[in-house]
């Protein structure tokens, strides 16, 4: 009977070591970015998008709401929860994730992130997720394909001797018709493309020179400046830049998506310490 006795009192004690150390939380990894519509109108506060992680057998890690600030390209972060070793709830480094976007209509969208996988703790994976579907993998929204070629059809440039192009340029304005779409532009109007309209010198702030260049900017994109010192070497890099003189540096200018026409927009360089600078506008 003793004998029997210290059986079970050993196999307790050794249940209860078990499950005194389950796999330890670790920092989670997480990704981040932009979730936009199929012209690459990003999402914000008006329409908004919800992002979550689930494992390879469907059970929820985390989700997230999209947002809008002023001072990020990103709408969205999600931190996806990590462990040393398997256990519920947590996904391990390499683990296979699924990432679903709900849209502000209810639609579902799987398969927004080809690959994705879990990081390793503390990694974050910038990912922008576009909401379209694409059946003939041409890089191009089914819907706005079509949307598009209805535009081009409609207007001066169509032929009926012509299949539709939309990698063409039909208005003549250096950028072409998907390009002017994605940046939300008309791709069927000559004025109407992203470009810098002014771009002058500026009172000094800070006791520096400052340039003041101007543009025009679209409702849910974001845009950022980007400066070359040399045009052949097409050297272009990030630059910095203020919303009003004298206020600390940015790295984007985003307008939410309000459904607002065009505006005017002016923003200030600090011009780098070189002979030449060249300054160009990006829609990201």
């Amino acid at each position: 009977m003793k004998h029997i006795l210290s059986i079970v009192l050993f196999c307790a004690a050794s249940f209860f070591v078990f499950a005194a150390n389950p796999p330890s939380a670790v920092t989670p990894c997480t990704f981040l970015g932009r979730v936009m519509d199929a012209t690459h109108k990003a999402f914000d506060a008006d329409r908004s998008a919800t992002v979550a992680a689930y494992t390879a057998d469907g059970k929820l890690l985390s989700d997230t709401v999209a947002f809008f600030r002023e001072e990020t390209r990103r709408n969205y972060s999600l931190a996806v929860p990590l462990a040393s070793s398997p256990v519920e709830g947590y996904a391990v480094q390499d683990d296979a994730l699924t990432i679903i976007v709900t849209d502000d209509i209810g639609k579902v969208w799987r398969g927004v992130v080809v690959g994705a996988t879990a990081g390793a703790p503390a990694a974050v994976r910038e990912v922008d997720i576009v909401l379209g579907q694409d059946s003939n993998g041409d890089g191009i929204d089914d819907e706005l394909y079509d949307w598009l070629e209805s535009d081009w059809e409609e207007s001066d440039w169509w032929s009926p001797d012509e299949t539709f192009d939309p990698e063409k340029d039909y208005d003549g304005d250096g950028v072409s018709t998907i390009a002017e779409a994605l940046s939300g532009t008309d791709p069927f109007n000559p004025d109407a493309v992203l470009k810098i309209t002014a771009f002058s010198r500026s009172a000094p702030t800070r006791g520096t020179e400052v340039f003041s260049l101007s543009f025009t900017a679209v409702d849910g994109r974001a845009y950022s400046v980007e400066e070359a010192t040399d045009l052949k070497a097409r050297d272009w890099k990030p630059k910095a830049f203020m919303l009003s003189k004298g206020a600390e540096p940015v790295n984007y200018l985003v307008r939410p998506a309000d459904n607002e026409p065009p505006v005017s927009c002016t923003i200030y360089l600090l011009p780098a310490q070189s002979t030449n600078s060249f300054y160009r506008i990006k829609c990201n």
